[in-house]
């Protein structure tokens, strides 16, 4: 099994491909907006990105390239769906103790204090999420808000595994998880979703597990923004 291409996409109207991965190293070329490279290599930093283009071999500021995002193939799922699996089973601590993997899930958002990001009671779902998609190597929200992924990415009425749902939560307040998909019923439609602060069903505690949610109480669905067509 060959190891999948990481492709990137530059940002800015004009960026230098250095000789080294170093501020001082000398400029051998450039990438203009939009235009796409394949990783060759990552520096020890995670701060350069090496890549041959116009026949030119080099480094580009992983600063200002987009990475891209392929469309699953049928069947498939988005990136982070796989490390979000890993994490099944992870669940709060009652009492004064706090999950230690909960509270490294916290410690991705940035929009509360220290407090809140230090005790697994904290709404968790959305640092779940952001989590997760930081761990495949993308860029989240950084926020413990449920309704900032309605800004993330685009909106899809087609939804593909691993997408983003969210939800209005019954009694108030909001939910985000990944989409596995809709199950439809005789009443009414339910979208499956794997997330984190997912009540246990027999505790009601919460943990990363599946759970449907009424479709009725969909915000929207989210995909990223830099999908590419997949070669699979």
């Amino acid at each position: 099994m060959t190891e999948a291409v990481e492709q990137f996409r530059a940002t800015p109207v004009a960026l230098n491909i250095r000789e080294l991965p170093v501020n001082t190293a000398k400029i051998i070329g450039h990438l203009t907006r939009g235009e796409v490279i394949q990783k060759l290599a990552e520096s020890s930093d995670g701060y350069w990105i090496k890549h041959k283009t116009h026949g030119v071999e080099g480094w580009s500021s992983k600063k200002f390239l987009e990475k891209l995002v392929e469309v699953p193939p049928t069947g498939g799922a988005l990136p982070w769906m796989a490390i979000a699996e890993k994490e099944k089973g992870v669940i709060e601590i009652p009492g004064k103790e706090n999950s230690p993997r909960v509270v490294e899930y916290l410690k991705t958002v940035t929009n509360i204090g220290p407090t809140w990001t230090s005790v697994d009671e904290t709404p968790w779902c959305s640092a779940f999420v952001n989590w997760c998609v930081e761990k495949a190597g993308y860029a989240g929200t950084k926020s413990a808000l449920s309704t900032s992924w309605l800004k993330w990415g685009k909106a899809t009425t087609k939804p593909v595994k691993g997408c983003l749902a969210v939800f209005q939560r019954e009694g108030g307040g909001g939910h985000v998880g990944f989409f596995i998909e809709e199950v439809p019923t005789y009443t009414e439609i339910y979208v499956k979703v794997l997330g984190g602060n997912q009540e246990h069903a027999d505790t009601q505690i919460g943990e990363v597990n599946e759970k449907h949610y009424r479709k009725s109480k969909l915000l929207g669905y989210r995909i990223p923004s830099n999908y590419v067509p997949s070669s699979t």
